[in-house]
């Protein structure tokens, strides 16, 4: 992957992530019933396909970095949608290192299982 490439999906998956947070968050306050949620879910869950599409690493180092960046970039979204539709105060340092360590794990993973998936039932040529 590219540094642009990168870098796209990183701002990618950053607004995604604030965007299906701040819905979700929404939906809460308001409620909503227990269907709705789960049907949000599963658009988060499509959300997260569509991104492993389109930016599925080539390797596993590839991977490890892009899930660094993102992870960073997540916990800053997550965050931003709680100051924003909570209006509450800053998060606590602990709080924000474990929505960081939380995004590291599930993203690494992630991203690593589709890289060797990948390399394993390639569906695109190699892009240089």
């Amino acid at each position: 992957m590219t540094r642009r490439r990168v870098a796209v999906a990183v701002v990618s998956a950053t607004g995604g992530t604030a965007l299906l947070a701040g819905a979700y968050l929404l939906m809460a306050r308001a409620d909503a019933p227990l269907l709705a949620m789960v049907l949000w879910g599963l658009v988060a869950l499509a959300a997260v396909l569509a991104f492993l599409t389109r930016f599925r690493p080539e390797r596993v180092s590839q991977a490890v970095t892009l899930a660094a960046l993102t992870a960073g970039g997540q916990t800053l979204a997550l965050h931003g949608a709680l100051l924003l539709v909570l209006h509450g105060s800053a998060p606590a340092a602990g709080l924000v290192l474990r929505h960081l360590l939380a995004f590291l794990l599930l993203d690494g993973l992630t991203l690593v299982t589709a890289t060797l998936a990948g390399q394993w039932f390639p569906h695109r040529p190699p892009s240089r």
